[in-house]
């Protein structure tokens, strides 16, 4: 396994109201058992959009590992998608979520999602 749960990875997100599919970054919430049985990673997608909604949970600063280089990021809790590793740009983490955070991220999606 390449990547950890919590790590921020680029990957191509194919959005319905998008007429083109560009990388957002990505945070991976599955753990090591998924990859394990099935080579990959459960990710919710990452945007600098500031639009705030009910699926918004706000990135900030301090529950980064490496400082961010936007001014605002958010996940998106209901922008939920299996990848593999051949859809991964590049073969390392731009960053990661410290556990805390990764922990409140996890209770916001099944909190607004399911």
């Amino acid at each position: 396994m390449s990547f950890q749960k919590g790590d921020i990875i680029e990957v191509y997100f194919d959005l319905p109201y998008s007429k083109e599919t560009k990388t957002h970054p990505a945070i991976i919430i599955s753990n090591e058992d998924v990859y394990d049985k099935d080579d990959i990673y459960v990710c919710v997608m990452m945007t600098s959009n500031n639009q705030i909604d009910a699926f918004s949970f706000e990135i900030t600063q301090d529950m980064l590992n490496h400082t961010n280089n936007k001014d605002f990021s958010q996940a998106r809790c209901h922008l939920i998608s299996y990848v593999m590793d051949k859809h991964i740009v590049g073969n390392k983490p731009k960053n990661s979520l410290k556990e805390n955070a990764l922990n409140r991220l996890i209770v916001r999606i099944n909190n607004t999602v399911f």
